[in-house]
């Protein structure tokens, strides 16, 4: 099934973030909870774990842009999702 996924929050205020690599190409497996891309905040870089295990399909986001929070940024095919 295919997993979108969005730009998270990581505090009260955070309203946007930067992304600022990603750790895993278009057609790569990613394990659940394995390092996707680093965001940064305005206090701090974080790194974004996956939500599902599956491949990697689409990256929508691309680095050194802004996207608003809950905006899809990439899309994933979830092993076991659905």
């Amino acid at each position: 099934m295919r997993l979108r996924v969005k730009m998270p929050k990581f505090g009260l205020t955070m309203t946007e973030g930067t992304i600022v690599e990603w750790r895993k190409a278009v057609g790569e497996s990613v394990q659940a909870g394995e390092i996707l891309l680093v965001v940064e905040t305005d206090k701090a870089e974080v790194e974004v774990e996956a939500p599902a295990s599956g491949t990697l399909v689409e990256v929508i986001g691309e680095p050194k842009t802004v996207y608003p929070v809950g905006e899809v940024i990439a899309v994933m095919d979830a092993l076991g999702v659905g």
